[in-house]
């Protein structure tokens, strides 16, 4: 294509390339459901009302005023990017081509990033805290004035669940979560359950079967159709996770502060010392913790 002339052209093209992809990209709703969504206006978001509002009750003489719980918990907004660097030569010898195929893989991975936050979100939530000052998994959450556990753990003779095994799992964390209460001793998930099972590919043979098929151990499957599924290369070994998202709020909180944005530099200092041309993606998000009822790490030992 000769020297490149009109830089303002070119980003207009590969904007419109990533912008092509990244909408055409992995569905974000594979994640979407466990997450609640939010704006941010700061650097920071405080999430102090996070709990659970209480139940209706008889109306004798006054209505019962409660305010809602002021927690302490923070999510800051972070910076995210990727940047990818093209020869000034390259483009100069007709390989405008093979850059817009690395634009639209820049795009497919700006795609999968909350799937990125979400898988690290879980892992890191047997040390990172909640709303209520304790890990997010933890078996002490202190809200209902007794300690509730949010890790269910399968004391099993191998190394890796059974088919068998993971439905007596299953349904051990389901029931583990229908019993949380709040602070009244009100239950926190009533109603109908939206399940969803979150593991890694080393639980995903049994997962299936259990989540599909007609029958196990010659007996019929009551849990087929239960949860859905999301299979992550991020996690390994034989931990995952059941996660409610039924209601308005969630396990999960993403705070977009700057949504996904494609900016090119093609001229400039390094353009002319080094002969590179920049091309990158950013946004600046918090990720953190919602409710912790509506989640439960499945452990086996």
């Amino acid at each position: 294509m000769g020297t490149i002339n009109n830089a303002l052209l070119l980003e207009k093209g590969l904007r419109a390339d990533f912008l092509k992809a990244f909408n055409n990209g992995e569905n974000e709703s594979v994640v979407s459901p466990l997450i609640m969504e939010t704006s941010s206006t700061s650097d920071s978001e405080k999430y102090g009302w996070l709990g659970e509002v209480a139940q209706m009750s008889e109306w004798v003489d006054e209505r019962k005023l409660r305010g809602l719980a002021d927690y302490d918990y923070t999510i800051p907004n972070r910076d995210y990017e990727s940047t990818l660097k093209v020869s000034k030569n390259a483009m100069d010898d007709d390989q405008l081509g093979a850059v817009k195929v690395r634009i639209r893989d820049l795009a497919a991975r700006a795609k999968t990033h909350k799937m990125k936050l979400t898988m690290d979100a879980l892992v890191a939530g047997t040390v990172d805290l909640g709303y209520d000052g304790v890990p997010f998994f933890s078996a002490s959450h202190p809200e209902s004035g007794t300690n509730q556990s949010n890790i269910s753990d399968l004391n099993i003779a191998g190394s890796a669940y059974t088919t068998a095994e993971f439905s007596t799992a299953f349904k051990q964390a389901r029931a583990q979560m229908r019993a949380f209460t709040d602070d009244q001793g009100e239950p926190r998930n009533e109603g109908e359950l939206s399940l969803y099972i979150v593991g890694s590919p080393d639980v995903e043979g049994v997962v299936d079967e259990v989540l599909s098929a007609d029958q196990i151990s010659s007996g019929t499957n009551t849990l087929k159709g239960q949860a859905k599924k999301i299979i992550s290369s991020r996690l390994t070994g034989q931990v995952c996770y059941m996660i409610d998202a039924s209601g308005s709020l969630k396990a999960l909180v993403n705070q977009t502060r700057q949504g996904i944005k494609f900016e090119s530099l093609e001229k400039g200092e390094r353009a002319f010392m080094r002969k590179d041309l920049l091309f990158g993606v950013d946004n600046r998000v918090g990720f953190g913790y919602g409710l912790w009822s509506k989640a439960i790490q499945m452990t086996v030992s």
